[in-house]
């Protein structure tokens, strides 16, 4: 079990070199046509080729019309009172427990996106036109992509946080510990507040003249795509490949701790589970897609039919607003206290209200059976 840590350590190693040969070949003069992620507005020749693939007929399609809105609303509905009330019991808990700083920031980023996600339903709903000008879209998609990468990152600031605590339990302790914590939350904040700048200063709307539309960040010129891709490219290996990374470094070696200690963690485990589940179902498949579509050159057809993929992979990326309270449960003592407790009363108070109502229902016919005497 020793040797996970080197293998982890040859596995970082092999991922920068990937995306360092990646960031090269995307720089290379003349490659770079075609790459990128949005769709594009096919050239006669190509919709001849593939006419279902054209920009038009997947931006009237059911599934970004219809599904697309339906699954956004679903984040919408359970993510909304989950994470304002994970917000508030971490607040009213914020002492006592010693993972909450990270886990209130990362429920605040799912709260300033949620603020702003029905603008998107309503995009999608109205056949993906967007009629609230050039600024709001900016920002829409800059809070979305923020979104996705601040999330990633205060969840990477748990798993470490679970790393110094099994592995260096003495390392930081105190006023210290809870200072540098506070800087590292205002660090994500910056670095994620500085990545999103490229996309609040390139445009993101264009009509659509055969739909009578203007989208929003959906069709983007050709030029667009070649001055995205570097950026995007970046964004995948900072924002994903690094905190994979690290996470995947940081769990070896709390499993290597663990097995050698020869006891059983299971609190630990679960966090570790619902973590790597985070990363695996929500964040792997649209950095994946995003890293490939960025990489690879391809035509207008399959440049299309990528990025419908991708925004089915982004609803993937936004269900972690709903998945956040269960990772809540589990790292932190003080809020599973108070669930069972706020559960517990409220049991209470419905026995306690169902016997006071059994009892005023009783109360008549009492006093009619005795006027009847």
């Amino acid at each position: 079990m020793s040797q996970l840590v080197p293998s982890c350590s040859s596995a970082a190693a092999l991922v920068a070199v990937l995306l360092g040969c990646a960031c090269l070949s995307s720089a290379a003069p003349g490659e770079s046509h075609g790459r990128g992620r949005s769709f594009i507005l096919l050239s006669p020749e190509e919709e001849a080729t593939c006419p279902g693939a054209s920009a038009e007929s997947l931006l009237s399609s059911s599934l970004t019309t219809l599904l697309l809105p339906a699954l956004y609303s679903l984040v919408l509905l359970v993510g909304l009172p989950a994470n304002a009330l994970a917000c508030w019991v971490l607040v009213a808990n914020f002492r006592r427990c010693s993972s909450s700083l990270f886990l209130l920031n990362l429920a605040a980023a799912h709260l300033l996106f949620i603020l702003v996600l029905p603008l998107k339903i309503s995009y999608h709903l109205l056949g993906n036109h967007w009629p609230f000008g050039e600024h709001l879209c900016r920002a829409l998609v800059a809070s979305f992509y923020g979104n996705l990468y601040s999330s990633i990152l205060f969840v990477t600031c748990i798993g470490l946080e679970r790393y110094v605590s099994v592995v260096h339990p003495f390392l930081w302790k105190g006023s210290s510990w809870t200072r540098g914590k506070a800087a590292l939350c205002l660090l994500i904040w910056l670095l994620v507040g500085l990545g999103m700048t490229p996309l609040l200063l390139h445009p993101q709307t264009r009509p659509v003249p055969s739909l009578n539309v203007t989208t929003c960040h959906d069709v983007l010129e050709r030029e667009q795509h070649k001055d995205l891709t570097n950026y995007f490219l970046l964004l995948v290996g900072l924002g994903f490949g690094l905190p994979f990374v690290l996470m995947t470094i940081s769990y070896s070696c709390i499993l290597a701790r663990l097995l050698a200690k020869g006891r059983q963690h299971r609190q630990v485990v679960r966090v570790l589970a619902l973590v790597l589940l985070l990363f695996l179902f929500c964040f792997t498949p649209s950095n994946v897609l995003l890293f490939i579509h960025s990489v690879l050159k391809t035509s207008g057809c399959s440049t299309n039919i990528s990025y419908l993929l991708y925004t089915v992979a982004l609803v993937l990326a936004a269900l972690s607003n709903c998945f956040d309270p269960f990772l809540y449960f589990y790292s932190s003592q003080d809020f599973r206290g108070w669930v069972q407790r706020a559960g517990s009363c409220c049991l209470t108070g419905l026995e306690t209200s169902s016997g006071r109502t059994s009892e005023k229902a009783a109360l008549p016919l009492r006093s009619s059976e005795q006027s009847q005497l």
